[in-house]
């Protein structure tokens, strides 16, 4: 049972990645497109706090996980550990600018695509790194 769940944090995380950068392509999408930009808004809005929700949940479980299952691992010692900390709090930058633009501070809409586009790009590492991990 314990070799199956090892598997678990992995799955869930690469469908978390998946659905995050899918929101990240609505995102650039949103910021490029000339017509259709409601419908496109609508949805990366609707879909955005559902991956940052479930990024998060991945974080916690990959630690708990590590610390459960892997005893020859050390949460929190790996770059894998390290980048996923640095994706949670871009997108938790990423989450604050968002509201703070719906709340009518829209210099802020500047730096939300970056934040978004760097733990988008910190994922690609991510996965890269965790990739080492498997067991």
């Amino acid at each position: 049972m314990t070799a199956l769940l090892v598997y678990v944090h992995p799955i869930a995380g690469s469908v978390t990645l998946l659905l995050l950068a899918y929101v990240g392509s609505l995102g650039l999408r949103l910021r490029t497109a000339r017509r259709g930009r409601a419908p496109l808004a609508a949805r990366h809005a609707q879909l955005a706090p559902w991956a940052y929700a479930l990024v998060l949940v991945s974080w916690v479980a990959g630690t708990l996980s590590t610390w459960w299952l892997r005893s020859d691992l050390h949460p929190g010692a790996s770059l894998h550990f390290r980048l996923a900390l640095l994706i949670v709090l871009l997108l938790s930058g990423s989450a604050w600018t968002a509201r703070a633009m719906q709340r009518g501070r829209p210099a802020l809409r500047g730096l939300h695509p970056w934040l978004g586009a760097g733990a988008l790009l910190t994922a690609a590492a991510h996965i890269a790194t965790g990739l080492r991990l498997m067991p």
